[in-house]
């Protein structure tokens, strides 16, 4: 009887603790899905590389598609707007206008997952209590990592619309190296059609730098004989592009790998005296450079210093 008891009891608790994990991975998929497919405005601090940063959100999804615009609100001034087909970041203090593909990932600080349960091989989502964010009540979720490869966070979901409330890093000693916090988030029920434009009302002092149009592309198809020969478990080469050299006949090609959360940019050079050469971090940012052949590659992401060595380490030409 005894041991029939702990039998129940050891398949009792694994079914909570299942249901636990399914659920906090739920809340995270209900904030992805809030985050792209409602439209909202706020403003919240975002705290990196021991620098506080202000910022304004205007997020909108209508018939014309998902539209964003982001302005610093303290520091330089700086502006950034995407739409379907562009990324126009605005420099005023430099009179610098710069238009490229639309890249959500970069546009942003802040995270949304596009394959939670992709992420559930590789981290532990858990429930993890309950809090208050700029007067809203929120869920907060753990994520840790299940290996030393990446980092782990914490999310404060909205209880009610699941829109992020707050978000955390932390790095390989659990310390929060990044935070983003709205002190101040509220639903859109209505369209600002003059809010967005292809590109923002400039005169003639501005420099133009046109890298994208939305139509054509200034990059260049990647090399494909380079290869990761021991990527890390979990991550895949997201985009791979050549782009040319100022002033130069060379090429310095990228690729961008992620995990889904996690993402390290790769770039590969011919060798100069300028590339980095070990390890160099900033924050919760790893580097790594290293030379191979007639290359210099660097490394470089929000990920634990192993992570970028590894990859760097792991680069080869195949011919």
């Amino acid at each position: 009887m005894k041991f029939l008891l702990l039998s129940v009891a050891f398949f009792w608790g694994f079914s909570v603790q299942a249901d636990v994990d399914s659920a906090a991975m739920d809340w995270v998929q209900k904030m992805s899905s809030a985050m792209q497919e409602l439209s909202y405005q706020g403003r919240f601090v975002y705290l990196h590389n021991g620098q506080l940063e202000s910022m304004s959100i205007l997020h909108v999804n209508d018939a014309q598609g998902k539209r964003e615009r982001l302005i610093s609100l303290n520091g330089e001034a700086r502006e950034i707007l995407r739409d379907n087909n562009n990324l126009t970041c605005v420099w005023p203090s430099s009179r610098q206008v710069v238009v490229d593909q639309s890249n959500q990932a970069n546009a942003s600080p802040i995270w949304i997952p596009e394959d939670v349960e992709r992420l559930g091989k590789f981290y532990d989502f858990k429930l993890s209590g309950n809090d208050r964010v700029a007067d809203h009540p929120a869920v907060i979720v753990a994520i840790d990592p299940k290996d030393e490869f990446r980092y782990g966070m914490k999310v404060w979901i909205h209880e009610k619309n699941g829109l992020l409330l707050q978000s955390q890093l932390f790095d390989e000693q659990g310390r929060a190296s990044e935070q983003i916090m709205f002190t101040e988030i509220a639903i859109l029920h209505y369209d600002d059609q003059k809010a967005f434009k292809v590109l923002p009302e400039i005169d003639s002092g501005y420099a133009l730098i046109r890298s994208h149009s939305g139509e054509g592309d200034s990059q260049h198809p990647a090399d494909a004989n380079w290869s990761i020969e021991k990527l890390p478990q979990g991550f895949w080469i997201e985009s791979a592009f050549r782009k040319k050299m100022m002033n130069s006949p060379d090429f310095t090609q990228q690729m961008i790998l992620t995990d889904g959360m996690a993402s390290v940019s790769v770039f590969i050079e011919k060798k100069s005296q300028q590339g980095l050469s070990g390890e160099s971090s900033m924050g919760a940012v790893n580097a790594y450079g290293t030379t191979y052949k007639d290359y210099s590659i660097t490394a470089i992401g929000e990920v634990p210093a192993k992570t970028v060595r590894q990859i760097a380490l792991s680069m080869a030409y195949l011919n």
